[in-house]
């Protein structure tokens, strides 16, 4: 694969996981005040973390579409989910489980597909440059 398809496919599945987590969010904040009447009812103000934990995970993905090792991409979404469980816990648990669990497995989802697909292209190419030693039809 040429690595600029590669990085193109790359950023094409990171930004439809981004546009995904965003309508995820949006669902459970809607849910959440269904159930429990809004966020100020219970003391709890949403503040500017949420922001600022989406435009960490949107840069987040942008970094691990554009590095080709497995092993570095899996390394910076530890160290995204540590961060944002560093950061949330102990004050607002709830919070650090939506976001690690839903950043991280919406990243973790990504970083799997687009491996997923440059492996099949790997092994598609090697089936087609392996010539069979006799045609299906020959006779011996």
């Amino acid at each position: 694969m040429n690595s600029y398809v590669r990085l193109a496919l790359c950023l094409l599945i990171h930004a439809l996981g981004c546009v995904a987590y965003a309508f995820l969010n949006d669902a459970v904040v809607h849910a959440y005040r269904l159930f429990n009447g809004g966020f100020t009812s219970h003391g709890v103000a949403i503040g500017i973390a949420s922001y600022a934990l989406f435009y960490i995970f949107l840069g987040v993905n942008l970094i691990v579409a554009l590095i080709p090792g497995l092993v570095a991409k899996l390394a910076i979404l530890f160290l995204m989910v540590c961060f944002i469980l560093l950061w949330m816990l102990p004050d607002n648990p709830l919070r650090a489980l939506f976001y690690g669990v839903a950043q991280g497995c919406v990243t973790l989802l990504a970083i799997l597909t687009t491996q997923v697909i440059e492996l099949r292209w790997a092994l598609r190419n090697i089936a087609g440059r392996i010539q069979p030693s006799q045609p299906a039809g020959a006779i011996q």
